[in-house]
C-alpha cells in the first residue's frame, strides 16, 4: 500500500522471469472463442493441470457480443485484428515484450478478380458496409447483420499474418447467422458489397486470403490488444494520442498494466480503486509506476471493474465490481515446472493436542517427470527422500508424528520433465511444539454485578518461553493483559480472567478472544479461543 496526493494506493505486483525455457507469456482467450466471457480465474482454472499461471485480465471488449477491442494473435495465428488507433503487446521469440499500433490490410480475392479490402476479422463491422471475416474462433454462427450476405468458405488454413491462403467457396446465401464450419471460415458482406460477394464468390471455386499486419515483428507468435503506451525505453509517455475518451485516460480508476525491466522480467500490475482504500490511478500516474517499478516498455490494459491478479485460480487483488468481472482475454506468465504450494501451517505443532497437529506438503507435476522429493530436517540431514518418475499431478505428503524435531524444515522437489527441463523448488516450515493445549474452563462466562466473573485459561509449555496471555476483541484490540511477557519454565500453568478489562472494569456482554502466545529459539507461536461474555442483571 501507498500514499498519494489523492488517497491510499494498494498495487499488487507480480514480477515473472524473462519467457523462454520453463516459463511462457500468452493471452488466453475466454471459453476458446471470441464471442465468450469468463473470469481470468477460469481460464486459469482449464490449464492447472498442465501449468500454473498467474495473470491479469486483457483486453477491452464489448458488452454486447463480448469479443475484443483490439487484437489477438495465438501460437502465430490471428484470432482478431488490431485496433489500429490503440497500442498491442506482443511478445517476441526472443521474449522481449513489443508495444505499438499495429495496421490492418486483410484482402480476399477471387480468381482473376481485383482483391477486396477485408475490413473486419472476426468482428463485426461498425458499419452496413465492406467485408467481414469469421472463423470458427469467433462462435458458432456468424453476427447478425443487415443487408448481408455470405460464403461460406472450406479449407481456410491457419490465419497466419502476412501470408496469403487459399480457401474454396462450398457456397454463397443470403442473410447472416450461418453456421461457421470447422475448419472453414465465412465471408459476410453487408451493403453494396453483397453483389460483388455472391457475383465474384463461385460455389467451388477458390478464393486467395490475406491478413496483413504493417508494422509487424516477424518472430511474434502471441500478441493482444490494450493501449495505452505507458513507457517507452524508460520514459513515461503521458500523450500517446490513441483512441481513448478524457475519463479513460484521466480519471482514477482501477488499473492494469504489463511491462517488462531492462533485463527481461515481466511486470503485471494490478491497482485496485473506487474504494476507500484505494482511490486508483489516471493513466499519466499509471506511467509513473511502471517507470518507478523498473519498467523500460509497459502498456495498459483494461481497467475498472475489470482488473483482476490472480494466481492458480484464486483472486489476488480486490476488484472494484465487488466480486470478479467476465472478460473477453487474459495475460499470463505461465510455468511449467515443478511447483510446491505453501504448507498448511507455516509453524505447526504435532503434539496431540488436536491444533496444528497436521501438517500437508504438496509437489504439483504438469508433466511426467523424474522426481526427486526431500524433506530435510533442521540439522541438515534428510529425513525423508522420495526417487522415482512421476505421471502429471499433485504427490502429497502429510506429517503429524509426535516424534517431529523442533526447528525449521524444509520441504525440496526437483524435476527433470519428459522433455529435458529441470525445475526446482522449495518451502520451509517450523515445527514447534513449545506451547499447546489450551483450554478454557467455561466458553461462557456471566459477570455478576457483585461478584464478576471467572474463567480459567490452562496450557501447557514443552520448553522454557517468554509467554503473554491477553483478552482481546475479535478485531485484535487488546482488552486486558493477563500476563505480560513473562519468561515462564516448562509445565503447566493456569491463568484466570474475572471478567474485568485494563482499566479495572467489566467488560460488557460480547464476544472476547483468548490469545496465549510463546517465544523463544525456535520461533514464535499462539494459541487463541473465544470465550462469549454475558453481563447479569441480577
Amino acid at each position: 500500500m501507498r500514499w498519494t496526493h489523492g488517497g491510499p494506493l494498494v498495487l499488487h505486483v507480480v514480477v515473472g522471469p524473462k519467457p523462454g525455457g520453463l516459463y511462457d507469456l500468452k493471452p488466453l482467450l475466454s471459453e476458446n472463442r471470441i464471442t465468450g466471457r469468463q473470469t481470468v480465474t477460469g481460464m486459469q482454472r482449464g490449464l492447472l493441470r498442465r501449468a500454473n499461471l498467474v495473470g491479469v485480465n486483457g483486453d477491452f471488449f464489448s458488452w454486447h457480443t463480448g469479443h475484443t477491442s483490439g487484437m489477438l494473435l495465438r501460437r502465430g495465428v490471428l484470432d482478431a485484428g488490431p485496433h489500429v488507433a490503440r497500442s498491442s503487446l506482443a511478445v517476441g521469440a526472443d521474449g522481449s515484450l513489443r508495444v505499438g499500433r499495429i495496421g490492418f490490410s486483410g484482402t480476399w480475392r477471387a480468381e482473376g478478380e481485383p482483391a477486396r479490402t477485408v475490413r473486419q476479422l472476426n468482428r463485426p463491422l461498425p458499419r452496413r458496409a465492406g467485408y467481414a471475416l469469421f472463423t470458427p474462433t469467433w462462435g458458432r454462427r456468424t453476427p447478425h447483420g443487415s443487408y448481408a450476405a455470405e460464403a461460406i468458405l472450406s479449407d481456410v488454413r491457419r490465419t497466419v499474418p502476412n501470408r496469403e491462403r487459399t480457401a474454396k467457396v462450398v457456397r454463397v446465401v443470403q442473410g447472416s447467422g450461418h453456421v461457421i464450419p470447422a475448419g472453414g471460415a465465412v465471408l459476410q458482406a453487408r451493403g453494396l458489397w453483397r453483389k460483388k460477394l455472391r457475383r465474384e464468390a463461385v460455389r467451388g471455386a477458390p478464393i486467395s486470403i490475406a491478413l496483413g499486419l504493417d508494422p509487424w515483428w516477424g518472430d511474434v507468435e502471441s500478441a493482444l490488444g490494450g493501449g495505452p503506451l505507458l513507457v517507452r525505453q524508460g520514459r513515461p509517455v503521458y500523450r500517446a494520442d490513441e483512441a481513448f475518451t478524457s475519463d479513460q485516460l484521466r480519471g482514477r480508476h482501477p488499473r492494469t498494466a504489463a511491462g517488462q525491466t531492462a533485463d527481461g522480467r515481466i511486470l503485471l500490475v494490478a491497482v485496485d480503486g473506487r474504494s476507500t482504500a484505494s482511490w486508483g490511478l489516471t493513466i499519466g500516474q499509471l506511467a509513473r509506476q511502471m517507470v518507478r517499478l523498473g519498467a523500460v516498455e509497459a502498456m495498459a490494459l483494461d481497467g475498472g471493474g475489470s482488473t483482476t491478479l490472480a494466481f492458480n485460480a484464486t483472486v489476488l487483488n480486490d476488484p472494484s465490481d465487488g466480486f470478479e468481472r467476465a472478460v473477453a482475454d487474459s495475460l499470463q506468465i505461465v510455468y511449467y515446472g515443478v511447483y510446491t504450494p505453501r504448507p498448511w501451517h507455516r509453524s505447526f505443532s504435532p503434539n496431540g493436542d488436536g491444533v496444528r497437529d497436521r501438517q500437508r506438503l504438496a509437489a504439483k507435476i504438469v508433466r511426467p517427470s523424474k522426481v526427486r522429493l526431500r524433506l530435510v530436517r533442521p540439522s541438515g540431514r534428510v529425513g525423508w527422500l522420495y526417487r522415482g518418475t512421476l505421471a502429471r499431478g499433485t504427490f502429497v505428503k502429510t506429517l503429524s508424528r509426535r516424534s517431529l524435531a523442533n526447528g525449521r524444515w524444509t520441504w525440496l522437489a526437483e524435476a527433470t520433465d519428459d522433455a529435458g527441463r529441470t525445475s526446482r523448488m522449495r518451502r520451509t516450515f517450523v515445527v514447534n511444539k513449545t506451547l499447546g493445549f489450551l483450554d478454557l474452563s467455561s466458553r461462557l462466562m456471566r459477570i455478576w454485578r457483585k461478584h464478576g466473573g471467572r474463567v480459567v485459561i490452562s496450557f501447557r509449555l514443552a520448553k522454557s518461553a517468554a509467554t503473554s496471555v491477553t483478552i482481546r476483541r475479535p478485531g485484535g484490540g487488546v482488552v486486558r493483559n493477563l500476563v505480560g511477557r513473562r519468561r515462564l519454565d516448562r509445565g503447566r500453568y493456569a491463568v484466570v480472567w474475572d471478567g474485568r478489562n485494563g482499566a479495572g472494569r467489566f467488560v460488557r456482554s460480547g464476544r472476547f478472544v483468548v490469545r496465549v502466545r510463546a517465544a523463544n529459539a525456535i520461533g514464535r507461536t499462539s494459541l487463541q479461543q473465544s470465550v462469549r461474555v454475558k453481563r447479569m442483571t441480577r
